[in-house]
């Protein structure tokens, strides 16, 4: 009779637990990356829009040039075979990162917009 008291508490409580998870995760928001203010947003999560106007895969990275007010260069990690070409309209979430001097993107989401 116990364990059955303890299992009902202990899935009420989990269910109560997401259920405040999930509004939390709905009030979050990422800020959107202007990258005319230099080395404000290093360590930031951002999120970026734009076309992409080159594409270069090196093995397991790649390096997607992203064309907003400026050219941003997005660094993205991965295995997987990337779906993107020239001319796409992209959402990017990532983290900004300074390297040689340039602010890059790390992405953690890519998706095709347009």
């Amino acid at each position: 009779m116990k364990e059955k008291t303890l299992l009902k508490i202990a899935l009420i409580g989990s269910l109560i637990g997401l259920v405040i998870l999930y509004f939390i995760s709905a009030k979050i928001e990422v800020k959107e990356y202007n990258p005319n203010f230099l080395n404000e947003n290093i360590g930031d999560d951002v999120k970026l829009e734009g076309i992409v106007t080159k594409i270069t895969d090196i093995g397991n990275v790649v390096f997607i040039e992203v064309s907003q007010q400026n050219t941003v260069t997005v660094v993205l990690f991965t295995n997987d075979d990337l779906s993107l070409k020239n001319g796409d309209d992209i959402e990017v979430i990532g983290e900004v990162q300074e390297y040689k001097w340039k602010n890059e993107v790390i992405a953690q989401k890519i998706r095709v917009v347009g």
